[in-house]
């Protein structure tokens, strides 16, 4: 199996960042890191279903959601941006996995929905991900798994709270 070390920032790491912590820098960049390493796998996982890691994310969301979604409430979830969405849903069309169909109350809107195609690959494609995911994870026993859990809560909770320019809400 191939090593792979964590990021470190530089010794003087704070004198040259007055202001700066080399401590919360160095777990931002390997959040950063672990986070595009799991996507790789998650996406290499996904490979053989002819699928992206977003379109399975938006295939699962569409599985577990008991109604169908808005464009909207999908980018909300996906947290990118409206035309990503709407070129991932027009791939996921165009391969017969969702249809848009008009909303019942609002002739403006569109709705996405699952195809019975596209129900029958998120049957198949989610268990393959799932049993993929645990020999990722192998390298931490079940208390840690749950400490990482509580860990990882805390800081997009955290971030969750804060503005966009960094600052908590409300202060």
């Amino acid at each position: 199996m191939a090593s792979s070390s964590p990021v470190r920032a530089e010794r003087g790491f704070e004198r040259m960042y007055p202001g700066s912590s080399r401590s919360a820098t160095e777990c931002a960049m390997n959040l950063v890191k672990t986070g595009d390493m799991v996507v790789a796998r998650v996406a290499q996982a996904l490979r053989p279903f002819g699928l992206s890691p977003a379109g399975g994310l938006i295939l699962s969301m569409l599985a577990d959601s008991p109604e169908p979604l808005s464009p909207g409430d999908i980018r909300d979830r996906l947290l990118v941006k409206g035309s990503t969405v709407t070129g991932l849903i027009d791939n996921l069309v165009s391969a017969g996995l969702v249809r848009r169909a008009p909303h019942p109350s609002d002739r403006r809107r569109l709705l996405v929905a699952l195809t019975e195609k596209g129900r029958r690959l998120t049957d198949r494609f989610r268990p393959a991900i799932h049993a993929a995911e645990k020999p990722w994870l192998d390298c931490l026993n079940e208390p840690e798994r749950r400490r990482l859990l509580s860990l990882l809560g805390r800081i997009q909770a955290h971030l969750a709270a804060e503005g966009s320019d960094g600052v908590a809400s409300g202060t």
